[in-house]
Protein backbone atom coordinates (compact mmCIF):
# COMPACT_ATOMS: atom_id res chain seq x y z
CA UNK A 1 0.00 0.00 0.00
CA UNK A 2 2.67 2.48 0.92
CA UNK A 3 4.38 1.84 -2.56
CA UNK A 4 1.64 2.43 -4.19
CA UNK A 5 0.84 5.32 -2.63
CA UNK A 6 4.29 6.43 -3.02
CA UNK A 7 3.87 5.69 -7.19
CA UNK A 8 0.80 8.25 -6.73
CA UNK A 9 2.64 10.63 -5.67
CA UNK A 10 5.07 10.95 -8.04
CA UNK A 11 3.06 10.41 -11.16
CA UNK A 12 0.46 13.56 -9.30
CA UNK A 13 3.97 15.53 -9.67
CA UNK A 14 5.12 14.75 -12.87
CA UNK A 15 2.02 15.89 -13.90
CA UNK A 16 2.04 19.33 -12.57
CA UNK A 17 5.49 19.48 -13.61
CA UNK A 18 4.78 18.95 -17.63
CA UNK A 19 1.55 20.14 -17.89
CA UNK A 20 2.69 23.73 -16.40
CA UNK A 21 5.35 24.44 -18.64
CA UNK A 22 3.19 23.05 -21.98
CA UNK A 23 0.39 25.34 -20.90
CA UNK A 24 2.62 28.36 -20.71
CA UNK A 25 4.09 27.57 -24.24
CA UNK A 26 0.85 28.36 -25.83
CA UNK A 27 0.72 31.93 -24.73
CA UNK A 28 1.70 33.93 -27.65
CA UNK A 29 2.18 37.69 -27.31
CA UNK A 30 4.08 41.01 -29.07
CA UNK A 31 6.89 42.95 -28.16
CA UNK A 32 6.06 47.00 -29.97
CA UNK A 33 7.58 46.76 -33.37
CA UNK A 34 8.95 50.26 -34.16
CA UNK A 35 11.80 51.32 -31.62
CA UNK A 36 10.00 54.90 -30.69
CA UNK A 37 8.08 56.05 -28.18
CA UNK A 38 4.25 56.09 -28.68
CA UNK A 39 2.71 59.75 -28.00
CA UNK A 40 6.12 61.15 -28.95
CA UNK A 41 7.62 60.22 -31.71
CA UNK A 42 5.35 57.72 -32.98
CA UNK A 43 1.33 57.33 -33.30
CA UNK A 44 -0.97 54.43 -33.86
CA UNK A 45 -2.89 56.62 -36.96
CA UNK A 46 -4.76 53.39 -38.31
CA UNK A 47 -6.26 50.60 -36.02
CA UNK A 48 -7.16 47.07 -37.85
CA UNK A 49 -10.80 47.48 -39.04
CA UNK A 50 -13.92 45.45 -37.34
CA UNK A 51 -16.37 46.56 -39.43
CA UNK A 52 -17.24 43.28 -41.63
CA UNK A 53 -19.57 45.28 -44.15
CA UNK A 54 -18.68 48.76 -46.02
CA UNK A 55 -18.45 50.78 -42.25
CA UNK A 56 -15.33 51.60 -40.18
CA UNK A 57 -15.10 50.25 -36.77
CA UNK A 58 -11.63 49.83 -34.63
CA UNK A 59 -11.25 47.80 -31.95
CA UNK A 60 -13.41 50.17 -29.39
CA UNK A 61 -15.59 50.49 -32.25
CA UNK A 62 -14.27 53.58 -32.45
CA UNK A 63 -13.31 55.45 -36.28
CA UNK A 64 -9.61 55.28 -36.05
CA UNK A 65 -9.31 52.75 -39.24
CA UNK A 66 -10.67 52.86 -42.81
CA UNK A 67 -12.64 49.85 -44.42
CA UNK A 68 -11.03 46.94 -44.91
CA UNK A 69 -7.43 47.85 -43.37
CA UNK A 70 -5.76 44.80 -42.07
CA UNK A 71 -2.79 46.33 -39.73
CA UNK A 72 -2.10 48.55 -37.60
CA UNK A 73 -0.21 51.66 -39.15
CA UNK A 74 2.58 53.34 -36.46
CA UNK A 75 3.24 56.62 -38.05
CA UNK A 76 6.20 58.59 -37.73
CA UNK A 77 6.19 62.50 -38.44
CA UNK A 78 7.15 63.62 -41.91
CA UNK A 79 9.31 61.74 -44.31
CA UNK A 80 12.60 62.99 -42.64
CA UNK A 81 12.50 60.80 -39.81
CA UNK A 82 12.88 57.47 -39.26
CA UNK A 83 12.78 54.49 -36.92
CA UNK A 84 14.17 50.66 -36.76
CA UNK A 85 11.70 48.45 -37.09
CA UNK A 86 11.76 45.48 -34.69
CA UNK A 87 10.38 41.74 -34.78
CA UNK A 88 7.49 41.57 -32.82
CA UNK A 89 8.40 38.21 -31.57
CA UNK A 90 10.80 34.82 -32.36
CA UNK A 91 10.86 33.31 -35.27
CA UNK A 92 11.85 32.77 -38.68
CA UNK A 93 11.90 35.27 -41.89
CA UNK A 94 9.44 33.50 -44.21
CA UNK A 95 10.15 36.17 -47.33
CA UNK A 96 11.44 39.89 -47.78
CA UNK A 97 11.28 42.32 -50.48
CA UNK A 98 13.57 45.04 -50.79
CA UNK A 99 14.13 47.97 -54.18
CA UNK A 100 10.80 49.64 -53.96
CA UNK A 101 11.42 53.56 -53.85
CA UNK A 102 9.75 55.53 -50.94
CA UNK A 103 7.51 57.92 -52.33
CA UNK A 104 4.29 58.96 -51.23
CA UNK A 105 0.77 58.24 -52.97
CA UNK A 106 -1.12 60.59 -53.51
CA UNK A 107 -2.84 59.83 -56.80
CA UNK A 108 -4.79 57.19 -58.67
CA UNK A 109 -1.68 57.29 -61.08
CA UNK A 110 0.38 56.74 -57.85
CA UNK A 111 -1.57 53.35 -57.54
CA UNK A 112 -1.28 52.25 -60.08
CA UNK A 113 2.56 52.45 -60.11
CA UNK A 114 2.22 50.13 -56.65
CA UNK A 115 -0.03 47.84 -58.18
CA UNK A 116 0.41 44.29 -56.77
CA UNK A 117 3.66 46.03 -54.54
CA UNK A 118 1.69 47.82 -52.07
CA UNK A 119 2.94 46.29 -48.94
CA UNK A 120 6.38 48.20 -51.23
CA UNK A 121 9.97 46.96 -48.66
CA UNK A 122 8.68 44.51 -46.62
CA UNK A 123 9.12 41.20 -44.37
CA UNK A 124 7.21 38.06 -43.28
CA UNK A 125 7.65 36.15 -39.58
CA UNK A 126 6.76 32.94 -39.17
CA UNK A 127 6.01 32.21 -35.40
CA UNK A 128 4.82 28.65 -35.46
CA UNK A 129 1.89 27.41 -34.73
CA UNK A 130 -0.08 29.70 -37.13
CA UNK A 131 1.09 32.92 -35.74
CA UNK A 132 2.65 35.07 -38.53
CA UNK A 133 3.77 38.91 -38.57
CA UNK A 134 4.06 41.30 -42.12
CA UNK A 135 5.80 44.62 -41.72
CA UNK A 136 5.48 46.89 -44.70
CA UNK A 137 6.63 50.28 -46.29
CA UNK A 138 10.04 49.69 -45.00
CA UNK A 139 12.78 52.55 -46.20
CA UNK A 140 14.09 51.53 -49.38
CA UNK A 141 17.80 49.28 -49.09
CA UNK A 142 17.30 49.30 -44.75
CA UNK A 143 16.62 45.70 -44.74
CA UNK A 144 18.83 44.04 -42.39
CA UNK A 145 17.56 40.19 -42.79
CA UNK A 146 16.85 37.47 -45.80
CA UNK A 147 14.64 34.54 -46.26
CA UNK A 148 15.44 31.61 -43.83
CA UNK A 149 16.94 33.95 -40.73
CA UNK A 150 15.62 33.20 -37.32
CA UNK A 151 15.28 35.85 -35.52
CA UNK A 152 14.79 37.04 -31.91
CA UNK A 153 11.83 39.45 -30.59
CA UNK A 154 13.29 43.17 -30.67
CA UNK A 155 15.87 42.06 -33.77
CA UNK A 156 15.85 44.87 -35.87
CA UNK A 157 14.56 44.37 -39.66
CA UNK A 158 14.99 47.36 -41.15
CA UNK A 159 13.60 50.99 -40.88
CA UNK A 160 10.12 52.82 -41.38
CA UNK A 161 10.02 54.51 -44.85
CA UNK A 162 6.89 54.72 -47.10
CA UNK A 163 7.20 52.44 -49.90
CA UNK A 164 4.35 50.84 -51.87
CA UNK A 165 1.10 52.15 -51.22
CA UNK A 166 1.61 54.62 -48.49
CA UNK A 167 0.36 58.44 -48.32
CA UNK A 168 2.36 58.86 -44.73
CA UNK A 169 5.82 57.21 -43.52
CA UNK A 170 4.34 54.22 -41.50
CA UNK A 171 4.78 50.41 -40.71
CA UNK A 172 2.10 48.68 -41.41
CA UNK A 173 1.79 45.29 -39.29
CA UNK A 174 -0.20 42.36 -40.12
CA UNK A 175 -0.70 39.81 -37.52
CA UNK A 176 -2.38 36.51 -38.78
CA UNK A 177 -3.69 33.49 -37.32
CA UNK A 178 -3.75 30.33 -39.89
CA UNK A 179 -4.03 32.94 -42.72
CA UNK A 180 -6.54 35.03 -40.28
CA UNK A 181 -5.79 38.44 -40.17
CA UNK A 182 -5.90 38.92 -35.96
CA UNK A 183 -5.84 42.35 -33.96
CA UNK A 184 -3.08 42.69 -32.14
CA UNK A 185 -4.99 44.97 -29.24
CA UNK A 186 -7.83 42.66 -28.63
CA UNK A 187 -7.19 39.41 -30.51
CA UNK A 188 -10.22 39.53 -32.36
CA UNK A 189 -10.99 38.98 -35.82
CA UNK A 190 -13.26 41.45 -38.72
CA UNK A 191 -16.78 41.91 -37.56
CA UNK A 192 -16.12 41.98 -33.94
CA UNK A 193 -15.25 45.12 -31.96
CA UNK A 194 -16.53 44.40 -28.42
CA UNK A 195 -13.76 46.59 -26.86
CA UNK A 196 -12.51 43.57 -24.91
CA UNK A 197 -9.28 42.77 -22.66
CA UNK A 198 -7.58 40.36 -24.59
CA UNK A 199 -4.42 42.39 -25.91
CA UNK A 200 -1.45 40.45 -27.73
CA UNK A 201 0.83 42.98 -26.69
CA UNK A 202 3.19 41.85 -23.80
CA UNK A 203 3.55 45.23 -22.69
CA UNK A 204 0.37 47.34 -22.05
CA UNK A 205 -0.10 49.92 -25.55
CA UNK A 206 -2.71 53.09 -24.33
CA UNK A 207 -5.79 53.42 -27.16
CA UNK A 208 -4.83 57.23 -28.45
CA UNK A 209 -6.73 57.75 -31.49
CA UNK A 210 -6.70 61.18 -31.54
CA UNK A 211 -3.12 62.84 -31.52
CA UNK A 212 -1.91 66.56 -32.04
CA UNK A 213 1.24 65.60 -34.05
CA UNK A 214 3.03 68.71 -34.38
CA UNK A 215 2.05 72.98 -34.07
CA UNK A 216 3.82 75.90 -35.03
CA UNK A 217 3.98 79.30 -36.95
CA UNK A 218 4.71 80.48 -40.56
CA UNK A 219 4.61 83.24 -42.21
CA UNK A 220 2.07 81.63 -45.07
CA UNK A 221 -0.44 79.06 -45.33
CA UNK A 222 0.43 75.42 -44.57
CA UNK A 223 -0.38 72.85 -46.82
CA UNK A 224 -0.64 69.12 -45.53
CA UNK A 225 1.36 67.74 -47.93
CA UNK A 226 4.70 70.06 -47.03
CA UNK A 227 4.36 68.90 -43.56
CA UNK A 228 4.30 65.46 -44.17
CA UNK A 229 7.34 65.88 -46.32
CA UNK A 230 8.55 67.64 -43.35
CA UNK A 231 9.32 70.83 -45.66
CA UNK A 232 7.90 73.29 -43.27
CA UNK A 233 10.79 74.35 -40.75
CA UNK A 234 9.60 75.16 -37.44
CA UNK A 235 9.69 79.17 -36.79
CA UNK A 236 9.28 81.41 -33.82
CA UNK A 237 7.37 84.54 -35.35
CA UNK A 238 8.90 87.33 -36.62
CA UNK A 239 7.80 91.08 -36.73
CA UNK A 240 8.71 90.97 -40.16
CA UNK A 241 6.48 88.57 -41.49
CA UNK A 242 3.82 89.61 -44.38
CA UNK A 243 1.23 86.95 -41.66
CA UNK A 244 1.27 85.12 -38.87
CA UNK A 245 -0.19 81.77 -39.72
CA UNK A 246 -0.71 79.53 -36.54
CA UNK A 247 -1.20 75.84 -37.72
CA UNK A 248 -1.90 72.76 -35.95
CA UNK A 249 -1.79 69.31 -37.50
CA UNK A 250 -3.86 66.48 -35.96
CA UNK A 251 -5.03 63.27 -36.95
CA UNK A 252 -7.90 60.85 -36.12
CA UNK A 253 -10.31 64.10 -35.90
CA UNK A 254 -14.09 63.33 -35.85
CA UNK A 255 -17.01 64.54 -37.17
CA UNK A 256 -18.58 67.45 -35.20
CA UNK A 257 -15.48 68.26 -33.13
CA UNK A 258 -14.68 71.72 -32.81
CA UNK A 259 -10.95 72.80 -33.58
CA UNK A 260 -9.99 76.02 -31.31
CA UNK A 261 -7.35 77.51 -32.19
CA UNK A 262 -6.33 80.99 -29.39
CA UNK A 263 -3.41 83.19 -30.05
CA UNK A 264 -1.83 85.36 -27.87
CA UNK A 265 0.83 88.23 -27.66
CA UNK A 266 2.75 90.79 -26.38
CA UNK A 267 0.97 94.44 -26.45
CA UNK A 268 -2.57 92.68 -25.97
CA UNK A 269 -1.86 90.89 -29.87
CA UNK A 270 -4.56 88.23 -29.82
CA UNK A 271 -6.53 85.87 -32.39
CA UNK A 272 -9.05 83.24 -32.29
CA UNK A 273 -10.15 80.62 -35.08
CA UNK A 274 -12.48 78.09 -34.93
CA UNK A 275 -14.19 74.98 -36.98
CA UNK A 276 -16.81 72.34 -36.65
CA UNK A 277 -15.45 69.22 -38.74
CA UNK A 278 -18.00 67.95 -41.60
CA UNK A 279 -16.61 64.68 -41.67
CA UNK A 280 -13.39 62.06 -39.37
CA UNK A 281 -10.65 63.97 -40.45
Amino acid sequence: MRYVESMWRIFTFLVLVFWTPSAQAQEFKLSWPVACTLGEDCWVQQYVDHDAGAGVADFTCGSASYDGHDGTDIRVLDTKRTADVLAAADGTVKAVRDGEVDQLVRTETDKQRVRNKECGNGVVIDHGDGNETQYCHLKLGSLRVVAGDVVKAGAVLGQVGYSGEAGFPHLHMTLRKSGVARDPFSDATAGDCTATDNSLWAAPVPYEPEAILHAGFHSGPVALEALEAGAVPLHNPRSDWPALVAYLWAVNLKQGDVVVVDVAGPDGFAARNEATLDRYK
